[in-house]
């Protein structure tokens, strides 16, 4: 009397019909012909060959191998975050291997990489007025008066011969009212640029001393 394995190796599939592992078919042991009981989704068939960066996929008659990028870290060309690949099959065209170095860069399918935004310059200075805080009035005024020489009235001076109307309605309250300075405030950046034309390294330069006060 012939004798059957007790099992065959069978490859399992899921339900896209990629190879996920082998695994083992039972002799049906109601029957004496060599009858193997095949568990659903698995297919009697020589292991797919494995294949770095790809996954086998049965065709019905063989194996097909697809580009597989799932578990890799990808990146929207758009917004420059991580963007999660689900299924196998080629990257997205919106997608790309290099991380965005930051915010102020943009992809550029024509350098084929992130190059810096046309407005990078502007956008660091608004960056860095934005995170710079505040300081009291009395540090704010006190470091002007260190530095330019120049106390709460002649600050108003300054703004009422350089400035008119609302602007100059908004500065002098500011001036005179606010207790606190923001360098995020459009108004008195201005102030201090324009009116009392302080360089804008310096003004930086002159907020962290004030700090010190």
């Amino acid at each position: 009397m012939y004798s059957y394995a007790p099992t065959i190796p069978v490859c399992q599939l899921d339900n896209d019909g990629y190879f996920v592992d082998l695994t083992n078919a039972y002799l049906d042991p109601l029957e004496n012909n060599g009858r193997y009981l095949i568990p659903r989704l698995c297919i009697q068939a020589e292991q797919p060959e494995s294949k770095k960066g790809f996954i086998a996929q049965w065709t019905g008659d063989n194996w097909q191998y697809i580009e597989d990028h799932r578990g890799e870290t990808v990146y929207s060309k758009e917004t420059g975050e991580v963007v999660a690949i689900d299924e196998p099959g080629i990257l997205p065209a919106t997608v790309t291997t290099m991380p965005c170095p930051d915010f102020y860069h943009q992809w550029s399918e024509k350098a084929n990489s992130w190059v810096e935004k046309a407005d990078a310059a502007q956008l660091r200075l608004q960056n860095k007025r934005n995170t710079a805080g505040t300081l009291s009035r009395m540090q704010m005024l006190s470091q002007l008066e260190i530095s330019l020489g120049k106390n709460k009235q002649a600050l108003v001076e300054a703004a009422e011969n350089a400035m008119s109307g609302i602007e100059l309605i908004k500065i002098r309250n500011y001036i005179l009212e606010t207790q606190s300075f923001a360098l995020e405030n459009e108004l008195w950046w201005n102030f201090l640029t324009n009116i009392l034309q302080i360089q804008q390294d310096n003004v930086f330069e002159m907020w962290a001393e004030a700090r010190t006060i």
